[in-house]
């Protein structure tokens, strides 16, 4: 099984609510309704930034903000079934067109992740949550692939896992590691994993952030093993799944 994570950005010349209808009403059923697509498919979701978040100042976190709109989240049965579904002619007739309309290409941020490794997982937590944060990571430059994934499985996750003040506010907490064959596949894309983490509310997630061990240990660890101009958040609302 693989993990198409996808940052999306709507075309310019539609407005934050014609994207986002148009993509769960119009785009998400393109899927759904398909029975050629569906043979390629575990499980689609949407992951719609929510209103709050596109009030967010960027400097509040200290990355670049991209103005994404959301992040798109589809499993396939493997490798190839991702390389089938992008030559079928449905999909280059139908969906090909759509993504034209509804989003600026350019400006999109992907990969296709590995198994994800579980930091944590509170009870019903992905179910009560009301946001949740999806980011996009580039390793710093110093780093091997290998050591930054190391790094970024056992210390860094594990901060969360065992230091009380950050693990208390997180409910959940995956991380999406790039699959080794998506690097062969495409070296240009030049990003790393993509981390998923589930909060009360978004108000707790920017909370969590004034514990004084965000500066003292996050924040550090951050600069060692991340690339800033390369890593890029929302928050978004729990996600619509499409198929399941």
């Amino acid at each position: 099984m693989i993990k198409l994570l996808c940052f999306l950005k709507r075309n310019a010349d539609l407005s934050r609510d014609e994207f986002h209808q148009h993509w769960a009403n119009v785009h998400g059923p393109l899927f759904a309704n398909s029975p050629a697509l569906k043979q390629y498919i575990a499980r689609y979701e949407q992951n719609p930034r929510l209103t709050a978040d596109y009030r967010r100042d960027p400097k509040d976190a200290n990355f670049e903000q991209q103005g994404y709109d959301g992040v798109s989240a589809i499993w396939y049965h493997s490798m190839d079934a991702f390389k089938a579904m992008i030559d079928d002619p449905y999909y280059q007739q139908h969906v090909v067109p759509d993504e034209d309309y509804l989003l600026d290409r350019a400006s999109q941020a992907w990969l296709l992740a590995d198994t994800a490794n579980t930091i944590v997982d509170k009870p019903n937590a992905r179910t009560e949550a009301t946001a949740k944060l999806l980011c996009i990571l580039r390793r710093n430059s110093a780093l091997s692939r290998d050591a930054f994934h190391q790094h970024w499985l056992e210390h860094h996750g594990g901060l969360f896992q065992t230091v009380d003040n950050l693990n208390k506010d997180i409910m959940a907490y995956d991380q999406n590691p790039r699959h080794i064959d998506d690097y062969t596949l495409a070296p240009e894309r030049c990003y790393d994993g993509v981390t998923e983490q589930w909060f009360e509310s978004i108000e707790r997630f920017f909370q969590s952030l004034s514990e004084p061990e965000q500066k003292t240990l996050v924040e550090p660890d951050v600069a060692y093993m991340l690339d800033p101009a390369g890593t890029h958040f929302i928050m978004s609302e729990l996600p619509r799944v499409i198929i399941q």
